[in-house]
């Protein structure tokens, strides 16, 4: 297969690396000097083991650049540019083109939907954590399972990803009920990656320190009424266990949004706590603590200018 990632940051570069290993692939990225490093270095994986493995037969390009259609597009960018990235790169798509998102937040597969048919639209999640090291370099520390499904009838389509998914080395669970391991993994991402963002701090402290572990839980909690407003229900001593067990498998790795903290760039805050504010007010569920979580990582933001 044909397959463009488009996002080389770290968790698109560990997708597109493993599939590179019986695929042609092609990582598409806006920043020069990620495209010039993996098109001169190829991408290189240093497992959580410390054995570095080597990709060398990737090619890289300049969002925009490539000009041919490919079989299946992954969309790996942070979910704040996704059109942008789509509307660059409409030459990747043709008829039966797959496009899968595995990125952070909700509503990504909406805004692909303007792009291609929302019958050839995988939505997934990834509980693999990556940190981009740079140049074309990226630390694997932890590993889980890739969940895919669609809202559509799409078996063979979601069959067909599955199985190259599995052949490049990746644990695929096809999932019935898409939209509820999409809401999971917003619990853990709205907790987890906020509070690591505003403390700096690696993912495992979350659980370490009882004035943390009450933030995160007023968050999921407030969360999961927009949740079950929207149709999708969860047990609350369910949830906290499941963001507890994300925290102890992490321990010292870092979420994509404190890296975006230390990169001085935009993080994903309004796909991700975001997103309950806004789908709550469809449904009239207050959300005082994720609205002020919004506000106070937008603040953060605009504080970047102060940074020595």
């Amino acid at each position: 297969m044909k397959i463009a990632v488009i996002g080389a940051g770290a968790m698109g570069c560990l997708y597109g690396a493993y599939l590179s290993k019986n695929h042609d692939v092609y990582m598409i990225d806006a920043l020069d000097a990620q495209v010039e490093a993996i098109q001169n270095n190829g991408i290189t994986v240093v497992e959580a083991d410390g054995h570095k493995a080597h990709f060398s037969n990737v090619k890289a390009y300049r969002s925009g650049q490539y000009q041919e259609s490919v079989d299946l597009v992954i969309v790996f960018v942070k979910s704040t540019y996704t059109e942008q990235a789509l509307a660059q790169n409409q030459a990747l798509f043709k008829a039966s083109t797959i496009v899968m998102t595995l990125q952070n937040g909700a509503g990504n597969d909406r805004k692909i939907a303007q792009y291609v048919a929302p019958n050839n639209i995988v939505i997934g999640t990834s509980k693999h954590n990556a940190v981009n090291l740079g140049q074309g370099n990226i630390q694997h520390p932890g590993e889980g399972i890739t969940n895919i499904g669609s809202n559509h009838d799409a078996q063979r389509m979601l069959n067909l990803v599955a199985q190259q998914l599995s052949q490049a080395g990746f644990e695929v669970e096809i999932a019935d009920d898409i939209q509820r391991i999409i809401w999971s993994k917003l619990l853990v991402n709205l907790s987890v990656n906020t509070f690591t963002a505003i403390t700096q701090t690696p993912i495992g402290y979350m659980i370490k320190n009882d004035s943390a572990w009450d933030f995160a839980k007023r968050l999921i909690y407030e969360a999961i009424e927009v949740a079950e407003a929207d149709g999708t229900y969860f047990d609350r001593r369910e949830a906290l266990n499941m963001v507890r067990s994300v925290c102890e498998k992490a321990g010292n790795g870092y979420s994509s949004m404190y890296q975006d903290r230390k990169n001085r760039v935009r993080m994903e805050i309004d796909a991700i706590n975001g997103a309950i504010v806004e789908q709550a007010k469809q449904y009239g569920v207050p959300t005082p603590y994720n609205t002020l979580i919004v506000a106070l990582i937008h603040a953060i933001e605009g504080a970047y200018e102060f940074y020595d």
